[in-house]
């Protein structure tokens, strides 16, 4: 059975490129915005979030300190994308199992993923 992946990403084309790289192996939820991401999620029994940080109406951080402060989902691997150049510093902000740059290599994110989902 496939696992599922909810990914919180404002971008269409960011989120459809995800989409169809993970599709084959995993099943991906996509929500454009934090309150949907946070209506939605738990009706996809996730194993993993992929988090955005700059979202509309709030930012990937915030959420990954939402999601790893419930014990409902802090067991659940929180990977934040960025594009922040400063990287380093956001590890201090917030909790997550794995921060990656944006632009993303593919295979780069992909093996990130099956790292944290022990795929």
């Amino acid at each position: 059975m496939n696992k599922n992946i909810c990914v919180l990403e404002d971008s269409e084309e960011i989120l459809e490129l995800i989409h169809m790289v993970l599709e084959q192996d995993y099943k991906v939820h996509g929500f454009p915005t934090v309150s949907e991401f946070m209506a939605g999620h738990p009706e996809t029994d996730p194993d993993l979030f992929l988090l955005d940080v700059m979202l509309p109406d709030g930012n990937g951080i915030e959420v990954c300190n939402t999601l790893k402060s419930n014990t409902a989902s802090k067991h659940i691997p929180v990977i934040i994308m960025t594009a922040n150049a400063k990287i380093e510093d956001m590890k201090d902000l917030c909790p997550a199992d794995d921060f990656i740059s944006k632009p993303f290599d593919i295979d780069d994110l992909i093996s990130r993923i099956a790292v944290q989902i022990h795929n």
